[in-house]
C-alpha cells in the first residue's frame, strides 16, 4: 500500500512539473507573438515572469534582454546582465552582451573595458577572442574587433581562423590591402587553402581599388609557389593575361609540371576571349612538350582559336540578323582552320576528341561555306562513333537543319527524335530540338501536334527556346480562325528556313495585305522584313519596320519591330545616332519589353564609341 501510495504522489509531482513546464512553454510563445507584433511592452512583461520563474533559463533571459534593447532600456539591460554576471562569471556571451549594451549607449570605452573582461576570463581560449569580437562586429565596432582578433592570432600556433576573419572585416571596411595580407600568410603557411582563399576575394574584387591592391600586396609575396599562383589568379581578373602568362610559364617550370599549369592557363583565356595569349600558349606547349599527351588538346585549342579569332572579324557584318542568307564571302579565310583540323584528325582516333575536331570542321562548313554535304558527312561521322558523345545530340540538330534546307523533312524528324531521346543530350539542346520538331509539324500543317510539342518549352521561361516557342504557340492559336491562311504562313515560314526567299516573299506579301487577318497580317509584315534584312534591302525593310512600330493596337511586336530597328540602323547602315534615338523609344514606350536591358546595354556602348 504504501509503495502504491508512493507512485500516486511521485505521478502527481511529474504531472504538475510537466503542467508548468507546458505553462511556460506557452507563455514564450505568446511573447514571442507579442515581440513580432512589434508589441514589446507586452513581451517584456511575460519575459520577465518566464525569467522570474525559471532564471537559468538562458532562452528566457536572453529574449528578455532583447526586448530591453529593443525599447531602448539600456539601464535594465546593464543591471539584468551585471546580475546574470555574477550568477557566472565564466560565460563570455554574457561579457559580450552587456558590452554592446554600453557601446550602444554611446560609451564606447566602458564598452570596451567589459569586452577585455571577457577575453580575460581564460586569455588563453582562443574561442574568447572570437566570441567578443563577434559582439563588436554586430554592432559595427570593426575597430575593436580588429584589435581582439589580432591579439588572438598572436596568442596562437595556428592563426589561420583569425586570419580569414579579419579578412572579412577588412574586406567589409574596404581596407582591401590588409585583407590581401591576411589572406596571403594564409597560404603561406597553408597552401591547399588556395581554392578557398580565391573564393572568397572573389567577393571583394570587383570594388574599385581592390584588385590593385591585392596585386600589390600578392606581389611582396611571390616567391612563395602559393602565391604566384594566387598572382596568376588576380593577373586574370584584372585582364592582365600577358602578366599571367609569363608567370604561368616559370611556375610551370619550377614546379616540373610538364605544361599542365599553362594548358589549363590556356583553356581559362579561351574561355575570357583571350584568344591571341591562348593561342600563344597552346603554341607554347606543342613546342616545348612535344610527347606530353596535352599534346592533341593543344592542338585542338590551338585551331579554336584561329577560328575564333576570324568568327570576331566577321561577326559584326552578319551575326545581328535575324535570318541570314548563304555568305560565303569570307569562306576562303577558313580554309588553314579546316587544314589544321584535317591534320589534327590524322593523328587521333576512337576519343571525344575526335568528335569535337569533327564538329567544329562540321559547323565551319555549314556556317562559312554553306557546304552542305561536307558538313552533313562530318556531323554524320559522330554518330557512328558513338552515341555516348558529349556532341551527339548537337549533331543530330545540326543534320537536323541541313535536311530542312534540303527539303527532307523526314530525314529531319528522325535527328531531332535522336537528339532530344539521347540521355547524353543537355537540356538546351533538347528543348531546341522539340522546337524544331513543333516547327515541322507546324509546316505540315499538324497544328495542335505542334502545340502539344512545346508545351513544356513554354512554360520554362529560363529556356532560351521559350520565346519562340511562346511566338509559335500564339501565331498557331490565333491564326486557326483562318487555317487556309495559316497553312500559307507556315510555307513562308517552312521556305524562309530553306533559304528561298523569293518564294517566300511572295506569300508574306500577300499575307500582310489581308486586312481582317491581323495578327498574322502584322507578322507576315514582319517576317517580310526580316527577308529584306537578310538580302541587305535596308532601306524597304526601315519602313516596314516604322509603320509596324507605330502600330499599338493589337500589335505584340512593336518593341520587337523597333528593336530590330534600331539594328538595322546601327549594323545595316552605320547610322549610330539613329540607332540610339530608337532603343531609347524602347525604353521610353516599352518599359516591360523583353529588349529593355539589350537596349540600355546598346545605348551605353554606342555612345562610348
Amino acid at each position: 500500500m504504501n509503495k502504491l501510495s508512493n507512485i500516486l504522489i511521485l505521478l502527481t509531482i511529474m504531472t504538475s512539473l510537466i503542467f508548468a513546464q507546458t505553462n511556460l512553454s506557452n507563455k514564450y510563445r505568446l511573447a514571442r507573438t507579442y515581440e513580432q507584433n512589434g508589441e514589446l511592452q507586452k513581451a517584456k512583461s511575460i519575459y520577465e515572469e518566464l525569467v522570474e520563474a525559471e532564471p537559468t533559463n538562458n532562452q528566457y533571459s536572453n529574449s528578455l534582454n532583447e526586448v530591453y534593447m529593443k525599447l531602448k532600456e539600456y539601464e535594465n539591460s546593464v543591471k539584468f546582465l551585471s546580475e546574470r554576471i555574477e550568477r557566472n562569471p565564466k560565460d563570455v556571451s554574457l561579457y559580450g552582451m552587456i558590452g554592446s549594451t554600453f557601446y550602444l549607449m554611446g560609451n564606447n570605452e566602458k564598452a570596451s573595458e567589459i569586452w577585455e573582461k571577457g577575453i580575460a576570463i581564460n586569455n588563453n581560449s582562443m574561442i574568447n577572442y572570437s566570441i567578443i569580437a563577434n559582439y563588436a562586429i554586430q554592432n559595427r565596432a570593426f575597430q575593436y574587433a580588429i584589435e581582439y582578433l589580432t591579439k588572438g592570432k598572436k596568442t596562437t600556433d595556428n592563426p589561420t581562423q583569425f586570419s580569414y576573419q579579419l579578412a572579412q572585416i577588412y574586406s567589409v571596411t574596404m581596407d582591401f590591402r590588409s585583407a590581401s595580407e591576411e589572406y596571403c600568410q594564409v597560404l603561406i603557411t597553408q597552401p591547399k587553402q588556395l581554392d578557398y582563399v580565391k573564393r572568397r576575394m572573389q567577393s571583394y574584387l570587383s570594388a574599385p581599388g581592390a584588385l590593385e591592391q591585392s596585386i600589390y600586396v600578392a606581389k611582396k609575396y611571390s616567391d612563395s609557389n602559393s602565391i604566384q599562383e594566387l598572382l596568376i589568379f588576380l593577373y586574370m581578373e584584372n585582364e592582365q593575361f600577358d602578366y599571367a602568362y609569363k608567370l604561368v610559364v616559370v611556375l610551370d617550370t619550377e614546379q616540373n609540371r610538364n605544361g599542365i599549369l599553362i594548358y589549363n592557363f590556356a583553356n581559362d583565356a579561351f574561355i575570357s576571349s583571350e584568344y591571341s595569349i591562348a593561342s600563344e600558349a597552346y603554341n607554347y606547349i606543342m613546342k616545348n612538350y612535344p610527347n606530353s599527351p596535352l599534346v592533341i588538346s593543344s592542338q585542338i585549342g590551338y585551331a579554336k582559336t584561329l577560328e575564333a579569332e576570324l568568327d570576331i572579324k566577321i561577326k559584326s557584318r552578319e551575326d545581328w540578323k535575324p535570318i541570314k542568307a548563304a555568305d560565303t564571302t569570307d569562306a576562303s579565310k577558313y580554309n588553314p582552320v579546316l587544314q589544321t583540323y584535317g591534320k589534327i584528325l590524322l593523328k587521333i582516333s576512337g576519343t571525344e576528341a575526335v568528335n569535337e575536331v569533327l564538329y567544329r570542321m562540321g559547323a565551319i562548313k555549314l556556317y562559312r561555306f554553306n557546304d552542305l554535304d561536307g558538313a552533313s558527312e562530318d556531323f554524320s561521322k559522330i554518330l557512328i562513333n558513338s552515341t555516348l558523345s558529349q556532341f551527339y545530340g548537337v549533331a543530330n540538330i545540326k543534320l537536323a537543319d541541313i535536311s530542312i534546307q534540303k527539303g527532307e523533312l523526314e530525314k529531319a524528324k528522325n535527328y531531332l527524335i535522336n537528339s532530344f531521346s539521347s540521355i547524353k543530350t543537355p537540356k538546351e539542346i533538347k528543348s531546341e530540338a522539340k522546337y524544331k520538331m513543333a516547327l515541322i509539324q507546324f509546316w505540315d500543317s499538324q497544328f495542335d501536334r505542334s502545340l502539344k510539342t512545346i508545351s513544356d518549352i513554354n512554360q520554362d521561361l529560363s529556356n532560351n527556346n521559350s520565346n519562340d516557342a511562346i511566338e509559335l504557340s500564339l501565331i498557331i492559336n490565333m491564326g486557326k480562325r483562318d487555317s487556309l491562311n495559316l497553312v500559307k504562313f507556315a510555307n513562308a515560314d517552312k521556305l524562309t528556313r530553306q533559304k528561298n526567299f523569293a518564294e517566300a516573299e511572295k506569300i508574306f506579301i500577300d499575307l500582310s495585305e489581308i486586312e481582317n487577318f491581323y495578327l498574322l497580317n502584322n507578322i507576315a509584315q514582319f517576317k517580310y522584313a526580316e527577308i529584306l534584312i537578310a538580302q541587305n534591302n535596308y532601306p524597304v525593310a526601315i519602313e516596314i519596320l516604322k509603320k509596324l512600330s507605330e502600330k499599338e493596337k493589337l500589335n505584340i511586336f512593336t518593341d520587337k519591330s523597333l528593336f530590330l530597328l534600331a539594328r538595322v540602323y546601327e549594323y545595316g547602315i552605320g547610322d549610330k545616332k539613329t540607332a540610339i534615338c530608337v532603343y531609347e523609344d524602347i525604353l521610353e514606350r516599352y518599359p516591360n519589353s523583353l529588349y529593355l536591358a539589350s537596349a540600355r546595354e546598346n545605348i551605353k556602348r554606342l555612345k562610348t564609341i
